[in-house]
């Protein structure tokens, strides 16, 4: 465990250049998908169906990757419950997925969708979370010794 956090400490520099252009391209590659599923909506949108809580749930997700990315560019004490909870989102969006989808083709993509991208995008978001703590950490150490306590 210690190797893995000097590993990480080491190539923190490269992280934060390179991970929030991640973030960024995530959220920018979902917003075809969000046009998507606009059109399948076929005129409903606004009223109360399942097919806007995607739309929406998508939306949400865009502005947590944004967000985040920002963050991370920052070394923001907010990165970590931020990326936490945007895993969570993507963990349900991936169980959502794949109990609504019909059987055949959509099951399948929602399958593809679901392994392939929000459960590992999930998992390196978890992780994020865990590694920024240090963030906060580091923060209220600088604090305590300005205020001399």
């Amino acid at each position: 465990m210690r190797n893995f956090k000097r590993a990480v400490a080491a190539r923190e520099a490269a992280i934060r250049r390179w991970l929030p252009t991640v973030l960024v391209s995530a959220g920018v590659l979902l917003m075809p998908w969000i046009a998507v599923l606009v059109m399948s909506v076929k005129g409903r949108f606004g009223a109360r169906n399942l097919s806007n809580s995607w739309v929406w749930l998508d939306v949400i997700e865009i502005a947590a990757l944004f967000l985040l990315a920002w963050l991370v560019r920052r070394r923001h004490r907010a990165t970590s419950p931020l990326a936490s909870a945007s895993a969570v989102l993507l963990g349900l969006d991936a169980f959502f997925d794949l109990w609504s989808a019909h059987r055949g083709s959509d099951y399948e993509l929602a399958q593809a969708l679901a392994y392939f991208a929000e459960l590992p995008s999930a998992a390196v978001l978890a992780g994020l979370s865990w590694y920024s703590l240090a963030w906060a950490a580091a923060d209220d150490v600088a604090l305590a010794s300005r205020r001399g306590t």
